[in-house]
């Protein structure tokens, strides 16, 4: 609706610029292709945007946040996560879980790796996640767990889009879990930190 209200404010600024009959034609027909251009523009975008979202698995953009963390610091929660395996089913379903959490413009990339080992290893893995979570720039108790926050980029990803994007870890037992949160909309750490409560409690009621 708000794309075709464009079109017309478009086409009617463009007929009211032409004196000719055939000039106002012309240009309220060039006008209405390139709002039609952009519409679809803005289409392709927001499903580049989505893409893979629902499979479980984390999305190029997402793994590429995580390889220029990992290379930066090897001791970082990127590089803890690039160590580990996607547990694709158990992905799913917490995406499930948090669909539609927030609003339209925002979409989860959750994360779930399993720490393997025996109990020495185990300890090791451990001890690691825990290090590499309490140093990410914010970290909140919630529900008696550790949950980092980490805020990964602001990208273009077309001419009519751009989006926030943050890291939300924590560590559960033997499992790495959290989600890649992205948003179209400017989100600020405060807002998603205030979200976080309910979103964490959305994941562990799939756990």
């Amino acid at each position: 609706m708000r794309s075709r209200l464009w079109t017309w404010l478009l086409v009617g600024a463009a007929v009211s610029g032409c004196d000719a009959p055939e000039g106002r034609t012309r240009a309220a027909a060039e006008m209405a292709e390139m709002a039609g251009s952009r519409t679809a523009e803005a289409a392709r975008a927001a499903r580049a945007w989505a893409g893979q979202l629902g499979l479980g698995e984390l999305s190029e953009a997402a793994k590429g946040w995580l390889r220029q963390g990992a290379e930066a610091s090897s001791s970082g929660i990127e590089a803890v996560l690039q160590k580990g395996e996607q547990v694709v089913p158990v992905a799913v379903e917490i995406g499930r879980a948090l669909g539609g959490a927030v609003d339209t413009s925002t979409q989860f990339e959750p994360i779930y790796q399993e720490v393997p080992g025996g109990s020495t290893e185990l300890a090791v893995r451990r001890a690691e996640a825990d290090a590499a979570i309490q140093g990410m720039p914010r970290v909140e108790l919630i529900d008696g767990l550790s949950v980092g926050f980490k805020q990964l980029s602001s990208v273009d990803v077309g001419r009519t889009t751009s989006e926030s994007a943050y890291l939300v870890m924590w560590r559960q037992h033997d499992r790495l879990i959290g989600f890649v949160f992205r948003s179209r909309r400017d989100v600020a750490l405060a807002e998603l930190v205030r979200e976080a409560p309910r979103l964490v409690a959305l994941v562990r009621s799939v756990l």
